[in-house]
C-alpha cells in the first residue's frame, strides 16, 4: 500500500516538483495551496502519513497549521515536515521544530533526498 503524503504550499512550482517525485517513489500525493484548504481536506477524512508544509501562506499561517494538526487526537500522529525557504528571528523556530517532526530549508534538500527523509520518518526505507 502506498504511503500518503499532503502537500501544504502555495507555490505551484514547488508543489508540482515535489508531487511528481513523491508520486515516482510509489506515494499517493495530493495538494493543498493554503492552510484552510489542508484542513477541509482532513476533515474530509484524507489523512496522510505525513505532510509537507510550507510555514509562508495565505492567510493562516504554516505554524498555525501544525498547532491545529498536532492539537487534534484525529491527526497529531500525522508526522508533519515543515519544508520552508523562511529563515526565522531567534525562538521562533524552536517553536515549530518542537512541534513538527522535522524541519528542513528548502534549499538544503534536494528532491530525492526529501523523499528519502520523510519515508524514513515513516520507519520505512523504499524509495
Amino acid at each position: 500500500m502506498a504511503h500518503k503524503l499532503l502537500i501544504v504550499d502555495d507555490s505551484k512550482g514547488c508543489s508540482d516538483m515535489y508531487k511528481m517525485r513523491f508520486e515516482y517513489a510509489d506515494w499517493e500525493v495530493k495538494i493543498a495551496a493554503s492552510a484552510e484548504k489542508a484542513i477541509e481536506m482532513l476533515n474530509k477524512e484524507y489523512l496522510p502519513d505525513a505532510i509537507l508544509l510550507d510555514i509562508m501562506l495565505p492567510k493562516m499561517q504554516g505554524d498555525e497549521l501544525l498547532g491545529i494538526v498536532k492539537n487534534n487526537p484525529k491527526t497529531k500522529d500525522i508526522k508533519v515536515v515543515v519544508l520552508t525557504a523562511l529563515n526565522f528571528v531567534s525562538g521562533q523556530e524552536q517553536t515549530i521544530t518542537d512541534k513538527a517532526d522535522d524541519y528542513i530549508l528548502k534549499i538544503d534538500i534536494m528532491p530525492d533526498e526529501l523523499v528519502k527523509r520523510v519515508t524514513g520518518l515513516l520507519g520505512q526505507t523504499r524509495c
